[in-house]
């Protein structure tokens, strides 16, 4: 099912399609880019490409386009703890001029508008880029851990940070909560069954 495109006032965030496969072979696959993620192989291969645009499961992962073209992605995926942990990466001629952080503002506000409670994410000890990042977004450190990284090979020295609903809205401003949209008929199944 399609994501709902957001809109900054620099970019457009839509759902991730196949046929972004060759920017994201370009983006992506550049060392200082995969080498900073945690699941993004180096070298990059079509097949890993074709695997990283599809989603799995409740994974939600966006295109940043900035003036109709893919400039990077971000999204969350659901952890074993039940918090979203929240994942971007920038192709490396757009880092400096704040996109990460108006685009992963942009899916925290819609995260948080739809339902989440917290955010988890994390930065590797040496991405200093990522971690100024999170910090503009209200993330507070939780500890240190080591993640496995794809393109290195190996579990990597990362910093663990932690955002809540509340800290959210103190840096991001008011979130409301939006009530996920229902089907017609589940109105009326809840009336035959007595609940509403």
């Amino acid at each position: 099912m399609p994501l709902p495109m957001l809109e900054t006032p620099r970019l457009m965030l839509r759902s991730l399609r196949a046929g972004d496969a060759a920017q994201f072979m370009a983006l992506a696959g550049d060392w200082e880019v995969a080498h900073m993620t945690s699941d993004i192989p180096h070298p990059l291969q079509p097949e890993h490409a074709k695997d990283w645009l599809r989603p799995s499961g409740g994974d939600v992962r966006y295109a940043i386009e900035l003036q109709g073209s893919m400039i990077g992605s971000a999204g969350y995926f659901r952890r074993r703890s039940g918090a979203a942990e929240l994942g971007f990466w920038m192709g490396r001629d757009h880092w400096g001029y704040g996109f990460a952080t108006e685009a992963a503002k942009a899916i925290l506000r819609q995260g948080f508008m739809t339902g989440e409670d917290n955010f988890s994410s994390s930065h590797f000890a040496d991405n200093p880029g990522s971690a100024r990042v999170l910090a503009k977004l209200g993330f507070e450190a939780a500890g240190s851990t080591r993640i496995w990284c794809a393109a290195r090979g190996a579990e990597v020295e990362a910093t663990g940070l932690w955002l809540t609903r509340e800290r959210a809205e103190a840096v991001l401003g008011p979130i409301p909560l939006v009530e996920p949209m229902r089907p017609a008929w589940a109105g009326r199944l809840g009336r035959w069954f007595g609940a509403t």
